[in-house]
């Protein structure tokens, strides 16, 4: 196995976490002092684009360790726990391009526009329970293959 899946997975997970609780952050900072930081904001937004992008890496890259790896294969019997974390994976991708299609749309302030301050809030949210649960299921098929109930790609 190379270092390129590991690497761009682990580095997934940081950005979209920090993208997270930058957003937070940048709410919790805002309602307790009336002062909403853009600065905080736009980091939460490069964050996720930085996120995107090694997500994409990180499921090409965990596409062809499906496909040829040693570890898990698609062929074999967790392959449809890989087939789950391809559809997961796939939702997130959605999820995180809704907040970035969202947030783009701010005028001027993020807080000005409710409509678009909550979509950005609850796509982060969503996403990073995808990211956690994206992980436990890779963590899962690495560390505890016997632990995991057989389910067998249907295709």
């Amino acid at each position: 196995m190379s270092v390129i899946h590991p690497l761009f997975v682990h580095l997934h997970i940081a950005f979209l976490f920090m993208a997270f609780v930058a957003m937070y952050t940048w709410l919790l900072r805002g309602l307790t002092t009336s002062v909403f930081e853009d600065r905080i904001y736009r980091f939460a937004r490069t964050n996720t684009w930085a996120g995107v992008i090694t997500v994409a890496i990180s499921m090409v890259a965990g596409l062809r360790d499906g496909f040829f790896g040693h570890i898990a294969r698609f062929s074999g019997p967790v392959g449809g726990w890989l087939a789950i974390k391809v559809a997961l994976a796939s939702l997130l991708l959605l999820v995180y391009g809704l907040f970035l299609y969202w947030s783009a749309k701010k005028k001027s302030y993020l807080q000005e526009n409710r409509v678009v301050m909550a979509w950005c809030l609850g796509t982060q949210l969503v996403g990073i329970v995808l990211v956690a649960v994206i992980t436990a299921i890779g963590t899962m098929l690495v560390y505890y293959r016997q632990v995991l109930p057989a389910f067998t790609f249907p295709f």
